[in-house]
């Protein structure tokens, strides 16, 4: 079992903290009380806003507003696949289609903040949300499967599951494991529900099915291909697994699909594989954190160095690139279907062009959270999708890469983006960025903090 305290570069980046030897951020210096306060202000701001008592669950849309839980898909939409009384057998829209995403990045996030820091309020959030993933691990009656939900209702789900809520879950329910907040009760349930995971997965032959196995999931695919996602996606999912139960069966899988063809995916996971990635997307940040887990848990200082590489290179790209560059990062996710004329059209009144190379600071520094509560949905679309979200991808992927120049750059930002969150949060009703400011701020908070004395 790996524990936060003896990851060896966690406690490196650290030591260099405390020696004075690397500064952080002056908004985000050690032990700075400062810079903890505001943060776990922004998490009970999250969960009052987007969770729920019943689940002890965030969800993606905000439920103390006005429509309250009707702003979420009904149990009764649910049941029929469907969303707004249109089908949709993954529940895009819904409001519950990314719970095991959002809260197991989530609780990853408190499990960093809470190992550095042994701060008590941190602790009480992660075993709350610990609580809700564990009601994911078994609202299902398929052994290892993964839901889309659930709903407050504490009972209906979408069966068409996905890779990024697959693997959030299992490395959240890892990283809550490798804690010292977990019981022993607390680790054995975790081993039972991974290996299950797992078992599902190895009878597929690593290809994400939906809950009846019918058919591949909608966000499934193949596990086993070789690319790099592929690469981070299966041996990221076995470290864990195999670190959280301890079972030879997984390690010895683990080892097999890293020896296979002359190493191949441990070719892919090196830095001449960082440029060559796919575009950046506005979910690609999810990869790092099975990147984080291979990191972490790698026993073989020169595979743990190599990942270590790729995950700076890479975060250097998603900080660097041009975001109007179609090589670099795809346009769908905030553009849609625009053409290149109505995407102009939309960056106009932001100053920006498609023309101009243009880093996701440049975009960040354009953000402005007064248009949260934006009368034009293209307006909100560009503001909340492209200015705010698409950076923090890149932020999230400094901070993951514990590169201690990269932390120093993305660390203003991050506190920015949770400063503004804390004044202007509240008219932020739906979508992942709430989550991702609450996610950078603890991850920063873990980077930052003195180490645990425990």
């Amino acid at each position: 079992m790996i524990v936060t305290d003896k990851v060896p570069r966690l406690l490196a980046f650290t030591a260099l903290v405390l020696s004075g030897c690397v500064g952080l951020p002056t908004t985000a210096r050690a032990g700075d009380d400062a810079r903890l306060n505001p943060v776990k202000q922004l998490c009970k701001d999250y969960i009052e806003g987007f969770g729920h008592p019943n689940t002890k669950l965030c969800y993606h849309h905000r439920l103390d507003g006005p429509r309250g839980i009707a702003a979420l898909s009904s149990p009764e939409d649910v049941a029929k696949r469907q969303v707004r009384g249109k089908p949709m057998p993954y529940g895009y829209g819904s409001g519950i289609q990314d719970v095991p995403l959002e809260n197991g990045q989530f609780l990853f996030a408190l499990c960093d903040a809470y190992d550095a820091t042994g701060d008590d309020d941190l602790a009480a959030l992660a075993r709350r949300v610990f609580q809700g993933m564990k009601l994911v691990a078994t609202v299902s009656p398929e052994p290892g499967f993964v839901p889309r939900g659930p709903h407050p209702d504490g009972k209906s789900y979408y069966t068409d599951s996905s890779r990024d809520q697959t693997c959030a879950f299992v490395e959240a329910m890892w990283r809550y494991s490798a804690s010292s907040l977990a019981t022993a009760d607390d680790r054995a349930f975790i081993s039972d529900s991974l290996a299950k995971v797992a078992r599902r997965m190895e009878k597929n032959d690593y290809v994400l099915m939906v809950e009846d196995g019918s058919h591949m999931a909608h966000v499934g695919w193949g596990w086993k291909q070789h690319t790099v996602i592929g690469a981070a996606t299966l041996l990221g999912h076995l470290a864990a697994v195999k670190d959280a139960t301890g079972d030879p069966h997984w390690g010895a899988l683990y080892d097999r699909f890293g020896r296979e063809k002359d190493a191949v995916r441990w070719h892919l996971l090196s830095v001449a594989s960082a440029n060559t990635w796919q575009p950046e997307t506005l979910y690609s940040n999810q990869f790092f954190t099975s990147l984080a887990v291979l990191a972490r848990t790698e026993s073989d200082p020169a595979r743990a160095t190599l990942v270590g590489e790729l995950m700076k290179t890479q975060a250097e790209r998603a900080l660097r690139s041009n975001v109007f560059d179609l090589r670099d990062w795809r346009r769908l996710d905030w553009a849609g279907d625009w053409s290149d004329e109505e995407t102009q059209a939309a960056l106009g009144p932001f100053g920006l062009t498609l023309a101009a190379n243009t880093t996701v600071i440049d975009l960040y520094e354009k953000f402005d959270p007064r248009l949260f509560r934006a009368q034009s949905p293209r307006e909100y679309r560009v503001n909340a999708k492209l200015l705010m979200g698409i950076p923090t991808v890149a932020l999230h992927k400094a901070l993951l890469s514990e590169d201690p120049a990269l932390v120093r750059e993305a660390g203003p930002y991050v506190k920015d983006m949770v400063d503004k969150m804390l004044e202007h949060g509240d008219g932020y009703t739906h979508g992942e960025n709430f989550n991702r400011a609450v996610i950078l701020g603890l991850h920063l908070v873990a980077l930052g903090a003195e180490g645990s004395s425990h």
